[in-house]
């Protein structure tokens, strides 16, 4: 028997019907020992991914001030692309889009 110090913590988790059924069914499958299996290694997984995955937190920003940011970013800078752009200036990617396609119409940048 498990000492309460060596047990894993439990959790209780809720999947729609036919999540489980899909669960399931790749058990039977792969040949793991549980549902329980099947979610610690899909878990453990995922985490790892989001481990090697770089997050950006974008940041609120107004047309106006992004407008400004993104110019100040770009001074000095001989060509980038607007997804650098946007992961720098921790921007929304469809605002640093708009900013810097309405900047290359009125010509203050090159596309």
């Amino acid at each position: 028997m498990q000492s309460m110090k060596d047990r894993k913590p439990t959790i209780s988790l809720r999947l729609p019907r036919p999540l489980l059924e899909e669960i399931d069914e790749l058990v039977r499958r792969t040949r793991m020992r549980s549902r329980t299996e099947f979610l610690e290694r899909a878990v453990e997984t995922y985490v790892d991914e989001l481990q090697e995955a770089r997050i950006v937190v974008v940041k609120p920003w107004t047309e106006a001030k992004a407008r400004a940011a993104i110019l100040r970013y770009l001074k000095g800078r001989r060509a980038t692309y607007v997804t650098d752009i946007a992961e720098a200036l921790r921007m929304d990617l469809d605002l640093a889009f708009r900013v810097v396609g309405s900047l290359a119409k009125e010509g203050k940048v090159i596309d």
